[in-house]
C-alpha cells in the first residue's frame, strides 16, 4: 500500500503533525504502520506491535478515531478538553528529541510506548495540543467534500482550510456549479 511521504518533502518536520494525518488518512494503519514510521523519520516505531494481536490492531483503530474526533472539532475550547482528556488517558514524559537537521523539538516520551495505539495517541495529542496553542485556533479540519474524509492540517492560508486537497476543492466546486447550471435549465 503507498504511503504519502510528506516528510521527503519537508525532513525539518518527522512525526508531529503530517505524520498524525498520514496515519489517520491510512486506509489500513495497522498494516501502513511500519511504512508511516519509517517515512516519517521514526523507524524505531516501525517495530511496535500493530497487527500481532486483534486487539493491537482494534486499539490502533480506536486511537485513530479517537484523533479524527479532534479533528472534527473546530471550537478551541472543546478541543482542548478533548486533547488533555487524551494526554491524561496515557501521560507520557515528554523529552528533547533532535531533528535530522540538528534543531531539537519537544516530544513526549515515545519510547516507552509499549505499541502503535499508545505512540500514535501521545503523539497526536501532543502535536495537536501545541498547534492549537501556537495558532490558538483549531488549525485542522476533515475535508468538506462530499466524498472525502481525510483530516487536514491548516498551516496558514488568509481564510480558513475547507479541504484536504486541491484536487477536493475543485471537484466540489465543480459540482457545484454543474448542479447550479442544471437547476437553472429546469424548466418551471
Amino acid at each position: 500500500m503507498p504511503v504519502r511521504a510528506t516528510f521527503a518533502t519537508d525532513p525539518t518536520r518527522p512525526l508531529g503533525l503530517r505524520f498524525l494525518a498520514d496515519a489517520i488518512n491510512a486506509p489500513d494503519l495497522p498494516a501502513a504502520w511500519p511504512q508511516l514510521a519509517t517515512t516519517h523519520g521514526a523507524p524505531e516505531l516501525a517495530q511496535l506491535t500493530t497487527d500481532a494481536h486483534a486487539g493491537d490492531a482494534a486499539a490502533l483503530a480506536s486511537a485513530a478515531a479517537a484523533l479524527r474526533a479532534v479533528f472534527r472539532e473546530q471550537d478551541p475550547h472543546a478541543a482542548a478538553h478533548a486533547l488533555n482528556a487524551l494526554m491524561a488517558s496515557d501521560p507520557a514524559p515528554t523529552a528533547l528529541a533532535e531533528l535530522p537537521d540538528g534543531r531539537w523539538a519537544l516530544r513526549p516520551a515515545l519510547t516507552t510506548a509499549p505499541n502503535a495505539a499508545q505512540a500514535l495517541t501521545r503523539l497526536g495529542a501532543f502535536a495537536l495540543a501545541g498547534w492549537l496553542a501556537e495558532r490558538g485556533r483549531c488549525a485542522w479540519g476533515v475535508c468538506a467534500a462530499a466524498t472525502c474524509d481525510n483530516v487536514f492540517i491548516d498551516e496558514g492560508r488568509r481564510a480558513p482550510q475547507r479541504f484536504c486537497s486541491t484536487t477536493c476543492a475543485t471537484r466540489t466546486r465543480v459540482a457545484q456549479h454543474r448542479a447550479s447550471a442544471t437547476a437553472a435549465n429546469v424548466p418551471q
